[in-house]
Formats: C-alpha cells, sequence, structure tokens
C-alpha cells in the first residue's frame, strides 16, 4: 500500500510539472499585446454649424382652380417626367361654363350682325339726306357697342376654356414626387398645394451661423459637408460655393449660409441633417487626438480604453469622446500625445 502511494504520489507530481510547463508555453507562445500610440494632428481651424439638406429646385405644386380631385396619377417617392400628368379635377362644373360662354358668344355675334346691318343702312341713307345726323350717330353706336359686347364675350369664353385646362395639374420640371398632400375625392382649392416635388440633381446645405462668426469665416475656402445618413461614398461632401443670405434672424441673431454641394448624389434626399466645418481665419487652430474605435471600452455610460504605464502594465483610463472620424474617434479629454494605448481591451484587461 506504501509503495502505491509513492507511486502516486510521483505521478501527479509529474503531471502537474507538465501542466505547469505547458501553461508556460502557452503564455511564452502568445502574440504581444497590441498598441498604438497617440499622436496629435494638425487641425485646421473651423467653425462647426449644423443645418439641412435642401433641394436648389423645389416646388409646392398647387391648383388654380377648385373643384373635386378625381384623379392622382404618382404617389411619394415617384419619379416623374417634365409635363407628365400628376392629377385631375373635376371639369363638369368648367364644361358647363364653357359651353354657357359659348352661348353667349353666339348671341353677341348674332346682334353684332344685325347691329352692323343697321349701321351700313343707316349709312347710306344718311348720304342721301334722308335721316337725320342723330339718327346716323345712334346707328353708329349700336353698331359699336353690340362690338364691344361681342370681344368682351369671345374673351370671356377664352377664359373659361383656359380655366377647363387649368383642371389637368402636369409636373413642371422632371423631378422626385417628395409629398402627395391629398387624395382623390378631396377638394381642391387655389393656391392650396396637392403636392411637394423637387428635383434631386440640385442639392444644396443650408446652416445656421451666429452673426459674430461671419466675419470670421473664409469665403474663399472649400467646405467640408457632413451627412451622416447617407452611405459611406456620399457621407463627407466638398462645398467649393458659400453664400450668406443677407437676412439674419431677428430672434436667434443666427444668419442662414448656403453651400453648394456636388450634383447627382444618389443617397442624399432634401432633410437630411447636415454639419459643416466653416474655415475660419484670425482664430488659433487646436491639434486633435483621435484613437482607434475598437481600442474604446463601453460600459453603460463609462467609456475609457487601457493605456500602458512605463512599466508596461495595461491601465483603466475614462475618456470624454468626440465625433466618429472613419474608424477612429475623437478625443476630446483623457488622452494626451504620447499615450501608449492597447487596440483589443479584453486582451489587456487580462493582462492586469
Amino acid at each position: 500500500m506504501i509503495n502505491q502511494g509513492v507511486k502516486l504520489n510521483q505521478y501527479l507530481l509529474v503531471l502537474m510539472i507538465g501542466l505547469t510547463g505547458a501553461s508556460y508555453s502557452a503564455i511564452s507562445c502568445a502574440a504581444p499585446l497590441a498598441t498604438v500610440t497617440i499622436k496629435q494632428t494638425e487641425a485646421e481651424a473651423t467653425y462647426t454649424a449644423e443645418g439641412v439638406i435642401e433641394a436648389v429646385k423645389s416646388s409646392a405644386i398647387a391648383p388654380q382652380v377648385s373643384g373635386s380631385i378625381t384623379l392622382l396619377t404618382v404617389k411619394a417617392g415617384d419619379v416623374v417626367k417634365a409635363s407628365q400628368l400628376l392629377a385631375h379635377i373635376d371639369t363638369r362644373m368648367a364644361n358647363q361654363q364653357a359651353a354657357t360662354n359659348q352661348a353667349q358668344v353666339a348671341v353677341a355675334q348674332a346682334q353684332l350682325s344685325v347691329a352692323r346691318k343697321e349701321f351700313e343702312r343707316k349709312s347710306r341713307l344718311y348720304a342721301k339726306q334722308y335721316i337725320s345726323q342723330a339718327a346716323m350717330e345712334r346707328a353708329e353706336s349700336d353698331f359699336k357697342t353690340a362690338e364691344a359686347q361681342t370681344k368682351a364675350q369671345l374673351a370671356q369664353a377664352g377664359m373659361a376654356n383656359v380655366e377647363t385646362a387649368l383642371h389637368t395639374i402636369n409636373a413642371p420640371y422632371a423631378g422626385v414626387v417628395a409629398e402627395v398632400l391629398a387624395e382623390v375625392g378631396d377638394m381642391a382649392m387655389p393656391g392650396q398645394p396637392l403636392l411637394v416635388m423637387y428635383d434631386p440633381r440640385g442639392l444644396r446645405a443650408t446652416v445656421n451661423v451666429p452673426q459674430s462668426q461671419l466675419k470670421n469665416l473664409n469665403y474663399s475656402a472649400s467646405v467640408k459637408v457632413l451627412v451622416s445618413s447617407a452611405n459611406d461614398a456620399e457621407r463627407e461632401l466638398v462645398s467649393t460655393q458659400l453664400t450668406v443670405l443677407p437676412k439674419a434672424d431677428a430672434v436667434s441673431n443666427m444668419s442662414a449660409v448656403r453651400l453648394s454641394l456636388p450634383m447627382h448624389l444618389t443617397s442624399v434626399r432634401p432633410g437630411m441633417f447636415a454639419r459643416a466645418l466653416l474655415p475660419v481665419i484670425g482664430v488659433k487652430a487646436q491639434g486633435k487626438i483621435t484613437v482607434p474605435t475598437k481600442a474604446v471600452i463601453k460600459r453603460s455610460e463609462l467609456l475609457a480604453v487601457y493605456v500602458l504605464s512605463q512599466q508596461g502594465k495595461p491601465q483603466l483610463r475614462q475618456v470624454r469622446l468626440g465625433r466618429k472620424q472613419g474608424d477612429n474617434v475623437q478625443v476630446l479629454a483623457g488622452l494626451k500625445a504620447g499615450d501608449v494605448v492597447a487596440l483589443d481591451p479584453i486582451a489587456a484587461a487580462n493582462l492586469k
């Protein structure tokens, strides 16, 4: 029994030595901790202004006549061509009015024919001195009155025909239907929009800038416009034309600044949020510190990174972050140039 116990102890000792050696071998073969050294990049002095994307050409399509809407051929998001039919308004009342005007024109023309013949007959009689000058003048006046009434009826009939044509609403240009504000059966009223459309080929960003910052803007420099909801290729745009609108808001003391955008954008839409980095002059630029996004730990409301000490030991440090820039994120507080940050927070935590 004693010999068996000694042999068992020897076996366990050999097993522990083997496991220890295996663990040591695994640790010694583990890859070194990946790190990055924080650097401060030079940044151009800019003022960040926020606003929205707008269409250069946008129209609220409203009828010029009243009536019940009998046809709507488009919906929001549809692409339409120039002169394409958009809506139709009931023309029954307009057709009746046009028919009435045509009948009145016929009556006026008949009266004009009678007045003309009477005037010609009185003219011949007056030339032979069979009638007085007063009778002649009365015949001439009746003829001119009938002629004027005929012209008025013709003009009114023409106006009725125009109004009939206004019951058909066509697209003024090629574009996209942004919003439909009516339904079939609704009563259309003059000046009340039925739909809104815009031309997607030309867009701009309009941002609000305090009046105190206008004098610092560099009007000759290009402006970076960030559209966070666009696709990756169009998320960061460059504007080469800056226009300050001449009127300022009396309540907010803000001025609207329009920034042209490249043509034929595919993922940018009117109403999207935009942020413009406006270059300024006479202001000292401050360097930026960024860190890879994958190095940041997010635990509830805590944002932190592992920073290596002089002894190479990872230490958790809280940071305050700014805007994301590609694979990096700006660090507003918590890091300085020269800090060594672990790229893999999990591996750094296991080394603590």
